[in-house]
């Protein structure tokens, strides 16, 4: 229990803080400020009642070296030592103690290992380092510039194990390394490890770099390995996931031979970075999406064989996006930059407290992300921290694309940095999020306008109009949108598949536009879609034409896994502890709708082959289409350009007739009902139509 007589925090370079119980206070007492062999006399500004406590606000005139221990002492002799308080979120205090260099963490070579870590206020740092025979050593960090302190111990220390000790703010902590980058199990020590010596990465998928020539592919390395129905050697797991020749009982493909079947040239990876909601040894107990963050540089531990081994889960990793690579695969990473899982424990925050987190004028940790903590991605640390993150994994783990969880959290002067120095390193990165509305003033504010003037046009963004536009409302289960139902406002959906882009309606361009109708939160298309009708044909029908506008509107297509076969969560709506029964990929669902997986495939093919629909600019969109809509509902989708092609898309049954060009001929239908008479067509079903100008029908 805390005794101390009062309670004193540095709030700026000049500027502390006593609090005092109102039991203790006497008016006439004078304030000393006592430490690094000086007494400062304090002058206090302001006496404030706070009804159970006094708060003193006090200047002095002196330079205080936030290494050093200082205490406030009375004239009653009674003492406290002096906390750091809001000095870490001046502005000062981030440009003093901004370090630019890139070599944080340890840096090791067989003759010996580097190790810095960024602390300003402590008073003292131990590393703590245990052999591989389990011999334990202390060493003294030295402090030396911009916060950081170091220390050069020679000898190969390749399988050590290390963290730290450091005080801050009256106590002794246990601290592992923010920019570590191996672990044992659940996070309890990092590891020194020699990366010349981990799986060495050859392949290198084919991609232009164009976001608009990208169709991503959401899933879970958990997930798309756990049903128990299909015989993977390493389910759940990094090896799991790149399994060939995995086959459904009745033969059908699975796993990554589906994947290369699909055709789909990205896959976006629920977190795979360290986090927490799994104990990494028993993984099986317990079930957990990953967006706790807990180490960002270090590869999550329960998807590897051998959780404890330094090497295992470094390996395994990158043996699995290598793997996805020769496959022509490109890997995003679903990265969370926005809250961590324990606000009190993350590195970050022992080190520098108060620091990481936004806080509102009380000093408590604002809610904003629903994580009871909100990083403040803004300070120059924090900034660093993540960009160095992105930056390692795009070097050394060879990551395609980065996805940000809750973006609109992120400030845009770091996204931007962070954009431009991943495609610096690889023009072909893509970098997308969710720019919803969260904070405003120097914070992304409301995605349209972050997208228009706040960040640089590289960097997408989950369209959710589309989603809202194309599926009905995802917060309002009952409520329709165009594919189920609603044809009412048609202009909005003619935008929708148009990029969003045309007049400048939320983007520059279509390429900022995610287009997407389902992701891993909130219910499934399909699921959704029960609340309406239980009618399951009419859903699959409903559900695949709504596939189709994703992956044939201007922008960029995303599928979240099993969404072609019509993925059921049982009604689940956030199923991030829900289990393994409910969030697995269901691959008998694979395999009763084969026919429907080959339709997609094969709009796939047609997204992959026709530039039209790739269209980046408004003034091309102006000129290169036409888009019309008929009482039905129907839309008609005409590319005027060298691919010629005609799109119908039909969102009801009304049977209606429809006049093509004689020069035109069927490409695709989803629907097996068309029935052609001279130039009209007679179209009865639900579904999408595809006509190209001059053609037989071959893809």
């Amino acid at each position: 229990m805390d005794k101390r007589p009062f309670y004193c925090y540095l709030d700026n370079f000049d500027e502390l803080t006593i609090i005092i119980p109102i039991k203790n206070y006497q008016d006439n007492l004078e304030y000393f400020l006592v430490g690094n062999e000086e007494i400062i006399k304090l002058k206090i500004n302001q006496k404030i009642n706070l009804g159970v406590e006094i708060k003193l606000i006090a200047n002095f005139d002196a330079y205080i070296d936030l290494t050093k221990v200082y205490f406030v002492e009375n004239t009653k002799k009674q003492m406290s030592e002096l906390y750091t308080g809001k000095i870490v979120r001046t502005e000062l205090f981030d440009n003093i103690y901004n370090y630019k260099k890139s070599d944080l963490g340890f840096t090791y070579s067989p003759d010996g290992t580097k190790f810095k870590i960024w602390t300003p206020v402590a008073k003292y740092v131990k590393l703590e380092l245990i052999d591989k025979s389990g011999n334990l050593k202390y060493y003294e960090l030295e402090n030396r510039v911009a916060g950081v302190w170091r220390i050069y111990i020679g000898g190969d220390l390749d399988g050590y194990k290390y963290r730290y000790l450091v005080y801050v703010n009256g106590k002794e902590q246990v601290v592992l390394d923010p920019y570590g980058k191996a672990a044992n199990a659940n996070g309890e020590y990092n590891f020194v490890i020699d990366f010349k010596k981990t799986y060495q990465m050859k392949n290198k998928p084919e991609f232009s770099g164009n976001p608009l020539d990208a169709i991503i592919y959401e899933t879970s390395i958990r997930d798309f390995t756990s049903d128990e129905n299909v015989s993977f050697n390493n389910p759940k797991k990094y090896l799991g996931f790149i399994e060939e020749k995995i086959k459904t009982s009745n033969g059908y493909s699975a796993g990554l031979d589906y994947l290369v079947e699909l055709g789909i040239t990205h896959v976006q990876l629920m977190p795979f970075f360290d986090f927490e909601g799994i104990d990494e040894e028993f993984p099986e107990t317990q079930y957990n999406w990953g967006y706790n963050p807990s180490q960002y540089l270090v590869p999550e531990g329960s998807f590897a064989t051998k959780p404890n081994d330094a090497y295992s889960r470094v390996n395994e990793l990158k043996m699995m996006i290598d793997k996805l690579h020769e496959k022509n695969i490109s890997v995003v990473m679903d990265v969370v930059y926005n809250h961590v899982y324990d606000s009190f424990n993350f590195s970050l925050e022992k080190l520098v407290p108060g620091y990481a987190y936004h806080v509102d004028r009380n000093g408590i940790n604002t809610n904003v992300s629903g994580c009871s903590n909100d990083l403040a991605t803004h300070r120059k640390m924090m900034r660093k921290l993540i960009i160095d993150a992105t930056h390692f994994w795009a070097s050394e783990y060879k990551v395609d694309g980065f996805r940000f969880d809750l973006m609109g959290l992120i400030d845009y002067e770091t996204m931007n940095e962070l954009a431009q120095e991943l495609h610096d390193y690889n023009p072909q990165i893509i970098v997308y999020g969710e720019g919803w509305n969260m904070y405003t003033s120097n914070l992304a504010d409301r995605m349209a306008h972050m997208a228009s003037k706040k960040v640089i046009p590289t960097i997408g963004f989950f369209n959710d109009r589309f989603r809202e536009t194309i599926k009905g409302s995802t917060f309002n289960p009952k409520e329709p949108g165009y594919t189920t139902g609603n044809v009412q406002n048609l202009d909005l959906v003619k935008e929708m598949v148009l990029g969003s882009a045309r007049n400048r309606f939320m983007f520059k361009y279509s390429a900022q536009s995610i287009n997407y109708v389902e992701c891993h939160d909130n219910l499934t298309f399909f699921d959704k879609c029960l609340f309406m009708t239980d009618d399951l044909d009419l859903i699959r029908k409903q559900q695949l034409l709504a596939t189709a506008m994703v992956i044939l509107s201007q922008g960029v297509p995303f599928l979240h896994s099993g969404q072609e076969f019509f993925r059921t969560k049982n009604l689940d709506e956030n199923s991030y502890i829900s289990g393994d029964e409910i969030n697995k990929v269901d691959w008998t669902l694979r395999e009763n709708h084969d026919e429907q997986i080959k339709f997609v495939r094969e709009l796939i093919k047609i997204r992959k082959n026709f530039n039209c629909f790739k269209l980046k600019a408004a003034s091309d969109l102006e000129a290169k289409t036409d888009c019309i809509s008929l009482n039905s509902g129907s839309l008609l989708v005409h590319y005027n350009d060298t691919c010629n092609l005609l799109l119908v898309f039909k969102p009801t049954d009304i049977e209606e007739t429809i006049i093509i060009p004689e020069e035109y001929s069927l490409l695709i239908s989803s629907s097996p009902t068309l029935v052609k008479e001279t130039s009209e067509y007679n179209l009865k079903a639900i579904g999408t139509y595809i006509f190209k100008k001059g053609d037989e029908g071959n893809v």
